[in-house]
């Protein structure tokens, strides 16, 4: 029963681990992909209701109902597509327990020759004095090969570490694939839009997985938010001066980020992505502080942020504000929509019947995003494990088998990559051997 049960594996590994058949995943996976890549992910209902109606279906059959049946919108958290996944990860598994590591152990087997007609397949061989074979051996030790000697017959092999590339490249697939389901299922992702100055929880979820955790533990505060600009007054880079808060209040970390320079703490990355101007805080006649609300109106490709305020509640003359940027210049029209006045902050603007303002301060906002993806790092470790994998695939791997006759002694040898350079070698090293004749 227990033979027959090994028997029953051993059969059951060797068909999943059959090529076709991973080509078949592979090929089903990158269809997925791309059908993901096609059908936009995680969006409202209304979303696909309106852009794959029922009416007018693409390719008259693809429409709103059959993507959301088939889970399409939500291909990569679908369980389905994990199966898929799963299978070719363990069609790899399978290949690399019943081909690539048995291959591997063969390759460290000592391989003799046992006659000489077996050394007729051989196309580079050399027959030499019989007083040389215990030379030989010498000669291929300090070439770093792993040398074994049996009687009359030797066996050399070097670059066996080449041949560990296929299984560090079947470990990398397998990392990607598994670092990615970590970040499908325990990964979120959360958009945030912050006043300065204020304190915030993780709130605003866009996406997040089925195992994912947030963070409520954490608090995090706007310090500070600045715009640098060009001499030609376009935004150069925005800057977010970021603490997290411990549920004391404490500041545990703090870092200024801008755009592709997050700031990371227990596997979260803040990212810098957005910016606007909720108002300007004013002060109306040296005396009352207001706050005046600005619109963001996009025009041509540019931003622009407009707002209003009387100048007395008695008055009727009402003024509009113009901001362009957070260079410092601010816009003052009348109510014709004559400019009155370009001011700064902190400047003075004087009106007739003694009404005056003074602008303090922007109000403005910075956008971020925040990431966690736990799969990350097996992704990072899955690149490293293919750029290793590339490097020592170029390694050859050489073996050389030596045997002994009556009068002489027979050196061949191949490998299984750059066998030009083998042959040159080989040469060089039958040449030694000879030259050490010489000394005797």
């Amino acid at each position: 029963m227990v033979f027959s049960t090994k028997l029953y594996t051993t059969k059951l590994l060797k068909k999943l681990a059959d090529l076709l058949l991973a080509i078949w995943l592979l090929a089903s996976i990158g269809i997925l992909i791309a059908l993901g890549t096609f059908i936009e992910q995680d969006q409202p209902l209304a979303f696909y209701q309106e852009n794959y109606p029922t009416t007018a279906p693409i390719l008259g059959f693809v429409d709103w109902k059959l993507i959301t049946s088939l889970n399409l919108n939500i291909l990569y958290s679908n369980i389905w597509f994990f199966g898929i996944v799963g299978f070719f990860a363990s069609s790899l598994l399978a290949c690399t327990y019943t081909t690539q590591i048995p291959a591997l152990k063969k390759f460290r087997l000592w391989e003799f020759i046992t006659n000489f007609k077996s050394l007729r397949k051989f196309q580079l061989k050399r027959q030499l004095p019989r007083n040389l074979a215990s030379t030989s051996v010498y000669q291929l030790y300090g070439k770093n090969y792993h040398v074994f000697r049996q009687g009359k017959k030797n066996y050399a092999y070097s670059g066996l570490l080449g041949r560990v590339g296929p299984i560090l490249v079947h470990f990398s697939i397998l990392f990607v694939l598994f670092g990615s389901a970590c970040g499908a299922l325990g990964g979120y992702t959360v958009q945030e839009i912050v006043p300065r100055g204020e304190i915030f929880h993780l709130q605003n979820l866009v996406k997040s997985g089925n195992l994912s955790k947030i963070p409520q533990y954490l608090s995090w505060r706007v310090n500070d938010f600045w715009i640098t600009y060009t001499e030609e007054a376009k935004v150069n880079q925005f800057y977010s001066d970021l603490s997290i808060l411990d549920v004391k209040g404490q500041e545990v970390k703090r870092k200024i980020i801008f755009v592709n320079e997050p700031l990371v703490y227990n596997g979260v990355s803040v990212y810098q992505t957005d910016w606007d101007i909720l108002g300007l805080k004013l002060k109306l006649n040296d005396q009352q502080t207001i706050q005046v609300p600005l619109n963001k109106i996009s025009k041509s490709g540019r931003n622009f942020w407009l707002g209003s305020v009387f100048l007395d509640g008695n008055s009727k003359q009402k003024i509009t504000i113009l901001l362009n940027d957070l260079t410092g210049n601010i816009y003052v029209y009348d109510n014709a929509g004559l400019l009155v006045a370009t001011t700064k902050l902190g400047q003075l603007v004087v009106f007739p019947e003694d009404q005056s303002l003074r602008f303090q301060e922007f109000l403005t906002t910075t956008g971020l995003q925040l990431k966690e993806d736990p799969g990350l790092r097996l992704i990072y470790l899955s690149f490293f494990l293919v750029m290793v994998s590339i490097y020592i695939s170029f390694l050859s791997y050489s073996q050389i088998w030596g045997f002994e006759k009556t009068d002489e002694f027979i050196l061949a040898g191949k490998s299984n990559r750059a066998v030009l350079a083998f042959q040159e070698d080989f040469k060089k090293d039958v040449k030694e051997i000879l030259n050490t004749l010489k000394f005797n």
